[in-house]
């Protein structure tokens, strides 16, 4: 098989099962603004979750701390000494922001 046509697969499956989410989260959306909110609360939770164990993984050294991205400094407003365990906490703490304003929004709904 060329070496072409196997990315081009995986690319046509990302396109399809990301088609298949936004049909599927869609309907449950037009069913249900509260679970569908709820579903997007746990995928936030998640991510925080990731994220708090990548941290705990810099704090200890298992993965080696580095100076942060030019372009996580800009974007986040960091200090220009800042460090990778610096984006991966005020990533972790946006995605926590974004877990509780769903939550909230399933709780109202």
């Amino acid at each position: 098989m060329p070496r072409l046509i196997i990315p081009i697969i995986v690319v046509i499956g990302i396109v399809v099962v990301q088609a298949i989410f936004i049909v599927t989260y869609s309907l449950i959306y037009i069913i249900s603004q509260r679970t569908a909110h709820r579903i997007v609360g746990y995928f936030e939770e998640e991510a925080v979750r990731s994220y708090t164990e990548y941290l705990h993984e810099l704090e200890t050294g298992k993965i080696k701390d580095q100076p942060a991205p030019d372009i996580a400094i800009n974007y986040w407003n960091l200090p220009l000494n800042s460090t990778l365990k610096d984006v991966v906490r005020v990533i972790r703490d946006d995605e926590a922001g974004h877990r509780d304003v769903n939550h909230n929004f399933a709780n109202l709904i």
